[in-house]
């Protein structure tokens, strides 16, 4: 039988992938965003609670653009371009990060 995964697996593979795709980058701006964006979201994983599959589906829809993100930055030759490809998914997970820090329970 199948486990379904949660949310929080999810945010953990995200984290996973963030290094792996600083790790293969050759622009060094996009390299520091996602090592500081796995630092910020790492430690609060445990704070991620998706009572409601609308938390889950957001997560899997982020990991979704996450995974087109990182086959676009593969074909990317100008930091610049890399750069304006990762802002608006950066924003978005900033301000995941922002949501979970300021709760004072666990997301639902």
């Amino acid at each position: 039988m199948s486990e379904k995964k949660t949310g929080t697996q999810y945010v953990r593979e995200m984290c996973e992938t963030f290094r792996g795709v600083a790790e293969k980058t050759k622009f060094q701006a996009v390299n520091e965003k996602f090592l500081s964006l796995t630092d910020e979201l790492e430690p609060i994983t445990k704070k991620l609670y998706f009572k409601t599959p609308k938390g889950t589906e957001d997560v899997i829809e982020l990991v979704a653009e996450l995974e087109e993100l990182k086959a676009a930055l593969d074909e990317c030759e100008e930091a610049d371009a890399a750069m304006s490809m990762c802002n608006p998914f950066y924003e978005k997970i900033e301000k995941l990060i922002k949501k979970v820090k300021t709760m004072k329970v666990r997301m639902t």
